[in-house]
């Protein structure tokens, strides 16, 4: 699959092409979503998620870019290249657990991360690659649950929280699923991260329905304070001037 992530990093595009090009953590992501869509029927956490979020964590950090040191470089004197690479990792990597099963899947996450690690970084000097390794799985960790200790994490924190728009969340809401999770989803038409004048970064977030605040208010401002890089962001919702309606009946079962 390609990732189509556009960098001048020449050491993060080397990493992009071992990602793409390897078959075993491909067909791990399909695995993501036979468990998230084919049993649980939740949103899509597989190669299509994968995508968005490493795009958008990777969008982020350029953003931030010079806002806050990255936990590689404010403890383990790496580089900015360096933390481009952990936020990286943690977004092809962050949802492999959900092949185990949902709840703490980021601890599974972990686990089966380790693996590919080593395989992607092999070539890495031993003192570096295990900085990375260690960055790498805090962050996997903690975007789900957890603290996150480092702007990396924080980073995949909201990156992760970003893939809302509709398209996606119609799996849940076609197959029956109606809630607010789901009907509030369907009202988000797009989600475009800027660099802000008040702040770094802005999210602008455009909706078709006022449901969508849901996942504005409640969903994604957890995963902005929990980030720790909250007073970097500013969200900015509108809603088009005539709502679309989603729900024309609903019945408490």
């Amino acid at each position: 699959m390609k990732l189509n992530i556009p960098t001048e990093n020449e050491k993060l595009k080397k990493l992009i092409q071992r990602v793409e090009s390897d078959p075993e953590l491909e067909e791990l992501w399909k695995c993501s979503n036979v468990m998230a869509i084919d049993r649980l029927g939740f949103t899509d956490h597989g190669p299509v998620h994968v995508k968005i979020v490493a795009n958008a964590a990777l969008r982020l950090s350029h953003l931030l870019e010079g806002v806050e040191r990255p936990g590689v470089v404010r403890d383990h004197h790496l580089s900015q290249e360096d933390s481009e690479i952990v936020v990286f990792l943690a977004a092809v990597l962050h949802d492999l657990g959900m092949v185990v099963q949902r709840e703490e899947h980021e601890k599974y996450s972990v686990v089966l991360a380790h693996h590919f690690l080593h395989k992607f970084l092999h070539d890495y000097p031993p003192e570096e690659r295990a900085v990375i390794l260690s960055e790498v799985l805090h962050a996997i960790t903690s975007h789900y649950s957890g603290v996150c200790l480092t702007k990396e994490a924080g980073i995949l924190c909201i990156a992760d929280a970003l893939d809302m728009e509709k398209g996606r969340a119609r799996i849940p809401f076609d197959a029956g699923k109606v809630d607010i999770h789901s009907v509030s989803a369907l009202a988000i038409e797009n989600v475009e991260v800027l660099r802000g004048e008040k702040k770094p970064v802005t999210i602008r977030i455009r909706m078709s329905n006022s449901a969508g605040i849901f996942q504005v208010d409640q969903l994604l401002r957890e995963r902005i304070r929990k980030s720790g890089l909250q007073d970097c962001v500013e969200v900015i919702a509108e809603i088009s001037e005539t709502e679309k309606k989603i729900l024309h009946r609903f019945e408490l079962r």
